[in-house]
């Protein structure tokens, strides 16, 4: 559903004025929930169990799994770029959730990397019940640690607090249910294939996949600092390669920092964008012959650091005048937008070129022999009350906390700049990045949604507080005050899990410190981060950045102090990780799903014109098609919400083949696109384009198009319907 004008200022007013501005990313900070139990010990399991029994105390034991998470992909506002109008049109790459659990003893955990922006407390909490159904109490918010790609090309509304589905308008639970079902089932599908496994970790760099959109709040960072590093961005990606007992693959496990942003915020498709093409990429090479997202071998791509990295590397222009911009410093004309771009053509050429350097890195991990990960397995996970957090200040020159200067948290609250977006995104106001002066009228309107307190006003200083989120708490609270931080022990390897986003300077902080206490025990520093892990709370970044305000400063909600407890926490969670001991659970959070509002439409029915039928071909393929040419078929369609079809596909590819016809390609496929409209003045009918991008490599021979869809009745009953286009031959 298209979002009018009339549309645009309603959500406008709703958000008293601000949400307008926001073409940022606006993404994600939900809340982790439950357990009063951090160090993670596993109990027995109460129905089934394990195919290889993880009672050996001197190995790990290792299951993998994947699964299809598609969520809606029409009608709903995608989640990132808070661009109201964003609805999706169609499908370009299905979203897979990829689990990995590893058992060690009594220690159980699991992993799972999501192709969404973020995974919020609302969808954790859910998984973690359906698990405990079928498991008993050998799963919890505990041990299950869910962590986003952040791309920002998939639908959104299951993140419950309201700033961050108020432009998605509102909770949507078709969205919810979609995500909860698939990190589940790709759960159940790792605790069934659990085996003996051995772990290698390696790590690379990956050049020309980034570059750093705020380089000024970089070098805001001491000399001395900023010195003992090459670049202003982190190239390094860092894998876990699982094998089994008798060396052939079981999982691949890979971090590395981009911006899941190459898909652009004029993008309709839901797309898994370039860490998702590089996860499609590594697991295509490494299970030949299977379709895409049915692997046996399962490919994991975590997002890292990544807070200001941006993979459009050809950089910010003006969108008219072409001239150079930052949204700062330099500034476009009135109503024009300030965004970069690159490294391709366009966005879909651009994903696959970052995607495709990534996965090289990724390939390039994989052929080193690696050294074995053969220590204890931990996960330690405390809910922080963020604001009442007072921890001593790190000093990054000395690379030491002064115990005799304790800072402290802030309640949340977003700056000016949050307003500008970045130019990742757009913001047609050309609200200037770096704003450190409030304007009197928009504090006064702003005030009405939430009155900051003095003390608020001085603990954010010198961010000028646009939004008073902490105190906004209607229609239900704008934002959490409790975060989920974590940290996985994998044998030695130490990953941290951040709930946001953190600068590069920011993540380089927190692996040096957790890097000095592994060193000052006797072991190798190998420690990744892993953003966006359980929930989302905006922005990490450094001291010196946020005090220039620029938009990642902006969107630091807990204040200049933020950094700092992130460090104390990460210290303590390593030497408790090691020593074997736990750390207190802190306060669980509120579970607001039953207070969630919404103003998205249900689908009430489908029709089609007089004469015709669902799955009748409109426009047929030609005949004869050349390699490298794009087949097109349209046909009578109906509302890709009546059936999300997750493990299946809207569309076929089809290849005859001694009298069968054999898949050759679906909606998971990268050369693939299935596009929906509704038909012109009507609010039933619709219509459906499938494009295949024919490979250098096809086999010459019959090929068919295949729509399946499934239409809607009066009454709410479904009918699934096919439609199949004429032949066409390749040559």
């Amino acid at each position: 559903m298209t979002i009018s004008l009339v549309g645009k200022l309603v959500m406008i007013v709703l958000c008293l004025g601000v949400i307008g501005g926001m073409t940022a990313l606006i993404v994600i900070y939900i809340q982790d929930i439950n357990d009063n139990v951090t160090t993670t010990t596993s109990t027995s399991t109460t129905t089934a169990a394990p195919t290889t029994d993880p009672s050996v105390n001197d190995q790990f034991h290792v299951g993998v799994g994947i699964a299809d998470m598609t969520g809606p992909c029409v009608e709903i506002t995608f989640m990132g770029y808070a661009e109201v109008g964003q609805t999706g049109r169609g499908l370009h790459t299905r979203q897979y959730s990829r689990a990995f659990i590893f058992v060690r003893g009594d220690t159980r955990l699991v992993l799972v990397t999501a192709d969404v922006q973020s995974v919020g407390i609302a969808v954790r909490r859910q998984v973690v019940e359906n698990l405990q159904r079928l498991y008993g109490d050998t799963y919890s918010l505990r041990n299950v640690i869910l962590t986003g790609t952040h791309t920002h090309s998939g639908p959104g509304g299951h993140l419950v607090h309201f700033l961050l589905d108020v432009s998605i308008l509102g909770f949507s639970r078709e969205t919810y249910n979609a995500y909860v079902d698939g990190i589940t089932r790709s759960i159940v599908r790792a605790h069934d294939n659990v085996v003996p496994a051995r772990l290698y970790f390696t790590r690379t760099q990956v050049p020309d996949a980034q570059y750093n959109r705020s380089p000024f709040s970089y070098n805001q960072n001491p000399a001395e600092e900023r010195e003992r590093y090459a670049r202003n961005v982190d190239d390094e990606l860092t894998q876990v390669r699982i094998e089994k007992t008798d060396g052939s693959l079981h999982g691949v496990m890979t971090w590395f920092g981009v911006h899941t942003t190459s898909m652009n915020m004029t993008n309709r498709l839901v797309s898994s964008d370039n860490l998702g093409y590089a996860a499609y990429r590594m697991e295509k090479h490494l299970n030949p012959g299977r379709i895409a997202g049915n692997p046996t071998v399962v490919a994991g791509f975590f997002i890292s650091i990544l807070g200001d990295i941006s993979p459009n590397l050809r950089g910010a222009r003006c969108e008219f005048s072409g001239n150079e911009c930052d949204n700062q410093f330099l500034l476009c004309a009135a109503l024009e937008r300030c965004f970069a771009k690159g490294p391709g053509n366009d966005m879909f050429e651009s994903t696959r070129i970052i995607g495709e350097r990534v996965y090289l890195g990724a390939l390039d991990a994989l052929h080193k022999p690696g050294v074995e990960l053969d220590g204890e397995l931990a996960v330690i996970h405390q809910f922080v009350d963020m604001p009442q957090e007072a921890v001593p200040r790190y000093d990054p020159l000395l690379q030491n906390f002064n115990a005799s200067d304790t800072v402290q948290g802030c309640v949340p609250a977003m700056g000016y700049s949050f307003a500008s977006g970045t130019i990742d995104g757009a913001n047609v106001l050309n609200i200037t990045q770096g704003t450190i002066q409030g304007n009197p009228l928009l504090d006064a309107i702003a005030g009405v949604v939430a009155e900051p307190t003095p003390e608020d006003i001085e603990c954010h200083a010198p961010k000028p507080i646009l939004l008073a989120t902490g105190r906004a708490n209607f229609p239900l609270p704008w934002h959490p005050q409790i975060a989920s931080i974590s940290l996985i022990w994998l044998g030695g390897f130490a990953i941290l899990g951040v709930p946001g986003e953190p600068t590069t300077m920011a993540g380089r902080r927190m692996k040096d410190v957790v890097g000095k206490v592994m060193e000052q025990r006797g072991l190798e520093p190998r420690v990744a981060v892993s953003s966006l892990t359980n929930e989302y709370i905006h922005y990490v970044c450094t001291f010196e950045e946020y005090q220039v305000q620029r938009y990642e400063a902006a969107s630091t909600i807990y204040g200049p102090h933020t950094l700092d407890i992130f460090l104390s926490k990460f210290q303590e969670f390593t030497v408790a990780a090691i020593d074997g001991t736990n750390v207190p659970a802190g306060p669980e959070p509120n579970d607001y799903v039953n207070s969630t509002i919404t103003l998205i439409v249900p689908v009430m029915l489908d029709t089609s014109a007089i004469g015709s039928s669902f799955g009748d071909v409109i426009e047929e393929p030609p005949e004869i098609v050349n390699r490298g040419d794009t087949v097109r078929a349209v046909f009578v369609g109906a509302n890709p919400r009546n059936d999300l079809r997750q493990e299946s596909s809207y569309l076929l590819v089809e290849r005859l083949e001694l009298g069968h016809w054999i898949t050759v390609a679906t909606d998971a496929d990268w050369e693939t696109r299935f596009l929906w409209e509704r038909e012109p003045e009507s609010n039933t009918a619709s219509r459906v384009t499938i494009e295949w991008n024919v490979p250098s490599d096809a086999i010459s021979a019959q090929h068919r198009v295949v729509y399946r869809g499934a239409s809607r009745l009066v009454g709410g009953r479904l009918v699934q319907f096919e439609g199949v286009s004429r032949h066409f031959r390749i040559r």
